[in-house]
């Protein structure tokens, strides 16, 4: 279900978003929102990772890749 808004942009943005056809204007505004909020949920998710690999001890490569090969191993039918 689609829902109005009214938000205030920048001269800017106002004069990419006139040139677009007014049919296209909602989906070009969907898209950035869309674009905009996987970037930030990647920078967050990024930002946590970072901050789990402080508080962890490190591993050895090796280890990983046995890990690695066991969870395969386990899905082979």
């Amino acid at each position: 279900m689609a829902r109005q808004v009214n938000v205030m942009v920048d001269e800017e943005s106002w004069r990419v978003i006139r040139r677009l056809p007014p049919g296209r204007r909602s989906r070009a505004v969907n898209t950035a929102i869309h674009e905009w909020a996987a970037a930030a949920w990647r920078r967050d998710a990024s930002a946590r990772m970072d901050a789990h690999r402080e508080r962890l001890p490190a591993v050895e490569t090796d280890r990983i890749v046995r890990w690695i090969r066991e969870g395969r191993e386990r899905r082979l039918p």
